[in-house]
């Protein structure tokens, strides 16, 4: 008996190794989100709360999801060749609606958008346990109100709102001030003396999605 058993098993286990024989992905994407205007990269929270690609297959109405590292660039190396529609979703406006393009091999491709708001954060003084950043900010879309201007820090690379290991958020609500562009001065407080710290400038507008457009770093 125990021996008709095994022989049996042995047969599932075959069958079930030829169904599940299927092709590997054999193609990639990657790329960077670009501003349209400037010409450089979307900075972003990356996994938290950061811009996401959408990258349907052919007529899929179901969406592989990839996200975007913080400096904006992305890959996804699990796809298979063919036709694809490309949607990012975040902090900006897509230039068109949708990409549509052929994956084969390694594709590369770079998706212009233009951000709800431009920022630049620069570090004016750092003393013992306090730091000083300027914000330069410039909201792009009439229809947006910008609600909040903040900088974040942390000892590690790319601080965002949600994760900022050893460090923290500064945010002003500024939604009833109708600021269009300017700057905003920080101080920051509390820092361990000698310690090197990452910040960046964040800035959220009145869009859909409560996304976060971010600076780049300002590093130690």
């Amino acid at each position: 008996m125990k021996n008709i058993l095994y022989f049996f098993g042995i047969i599932i286990f075959v069958a079930s190794c030829k169904i599940d024989n299927y092709a590997p992905p054999n193609a990639m994407l990657s790329g960077k989100l670009i501003d349209n205007e400037t010409n450089e990269a979307i900075e972003n929270g990356g996994v938290n709360g950061g811009a996401i690609i959408q990258i349907y297959e052919g007529n899929s109405p179901q969406p592989v999801l990839t996200n975007s590292y913080p400096d904006g660039h992305f890959v996804n190396s699990a796809l298979f060749s063919g036709n694809y529609k490309i949607v990012a979703v975040g902090a900006f406006k897509m230039v068109g609606d949708t990409i549509r393009t052929a994956i084969a091999g390694n594709t590369s491709l770079d998706i212009k958008v233009i951000p709800n708001v431009r920022l630049k954060a620069t570090l004016q003084d750092r003393n013992g346990t306090t730091a000083t950043v300027k914000v330069e900010y410039s909201k792009v879309f009439d229809d947006q109100t910008l609600n909040q201007l903040a900088v974040v820090w942390s000892i590690i690379d790319n601080p965002n709102m949600f994760s900022s290991f050893e460090g923290g958020q500064k945010i002003e609500n500024v939604s009833s001030q109708g600021l269009t562009s300017g700057e905003m001065i920080f101080t920051i407080t509390g820092l361990s003396a000698g310690k090197k710290y990452y910040f960046r400038a964040m800035g959220q507008t009145s869009a859909p999605g409560n996304y976060y457009n971010y600076s780049a770093t300002i590093k130690p």
